[in-house]
């Protein structure tokens, strides 16, 4: 049994104007056609919701039980109306977002402040993990939008490119390697590495630079915090790959260029052909204006 909306907000009417014919003129409707639904209404639930007399029509006590359910929904429809009316105003809306850590430190916290400021009803729900993991999240409709690396662009998702960062190698500021201004790849795999896990868009440039020389990297640490990763870097425990952003104004850390092609492309994605709200599309366009220019 599938119940017609028209015919709960009718039988309402009829109930608060205390006969059919009132509701149906304040509905704009022929009486003998507001009379039909009713009596559909009736016939699909197989009870009699109302007796007719030359005064009106009463609730029978199931008429009663059933008025209350149908205010029920309707409340609950019209509270998802003004919902949806204030989300597409962006008014309110929610809005979640997964990004690698780099990223959510060092490039997102002035951007996501200056969008709240300026759309102080939305809510932004930030998850951090690596750009494998955001991109699949996306995928599957956990998320409504991910930073990712443009390298491996999923099927299914749409992705557009934002800014390629150059990756630094960072070691400790008392280190011997300190007075070198770059190091190749070659230099780089033959020290202790900290590195994210893998999943990490520099992880796998590190990784797919140990395949191509044939060398086995010798990985310390693996970590996904960048506080913690530079701390032991301070602390001249190894050398890890991080963005030249994360780096600047960090004490006792020295950077060193690698490969020119040792870059992070930061990219945003969402899913293709999926219908996005208002705050969704707002926030979107806010990051590429945004963070392509960073």
């Amino acid at each position: 049994m599938v119940l017609n909306l028209r015919h709960l907000q009718l039988f309402v009417a009829v109930v608060d104007a205390g006969g059919v014919t009132k509701a149906a003129e304040q509905l704009g409707l022929a009486q003998p056609a507001a009379s039909a639904a009713i009596r559909r209404l009736e016939t699909d639930l197989g009870v009699a919701l109302l007796t007719r007399s030359g005064r009106g029509a009463a609730l029978t006590p199931q008429g009663e039980a059933f008025l209350r359910r149908a205010r029920t929904v309707l409340a609950e429809i019209d509270g998802f109306q003004v919902e949806m009316a204030a989300s597409q105003a962006l008014e309110s809306g929610r809005v979640s977002l997964g990004a690698p850590p780099m990223v959510t430190a060092h490039l997102l916290p002035g951007v996501i402040g200056d969008f709240l400021t300026a759309h102080p009803g939305i809510r932004v729900t930030l998850l951090q993990a690596g750009a494998e993991e955001c991109a699949a999240r996306v995928l599957r409709g956990d998320l409504d939008l991910g930073i990712v690396a443009d390298w491996r662009t999923s099927p299914g998702l749409t992705t557009q490119l934002l800014v390629n960062n150059p990756m630094v190698a960072c070691v400790a500021a008392s280190s011997r390697l300190a007075t070198k201004a770059r190091m190749s790849w070659s230099e780089l795999l033959k020290q202790p590495l900290i590195l994210f896990p893998p999943g990490y868009h520099q992880r796998t440039r590190v990784d797919e630079a140990a395949d191509r020389l044939r060398r086995w990297p010798k990985v310390v640490m693996e970590v996904e915090s960048v506080a913690v990763m530079l701390e032991m870097v301070r602390r001249d425990i190894g050398v890890a790959t991080l963005l030249g952003a994360a780096v600047a104004g960090a004490d006792g850390v020295v950077a060193l260029a690698l490969p020119a092609e040792a870059t992070v492309p930061v990219a945003i994605c969402r899913r293709a052909h999926a219908p996005a709200t208002r705050a969704v599309e707002e926030l979107h366009s806010y990051l590429v204006c945004r963070l392509g220019d960073v």
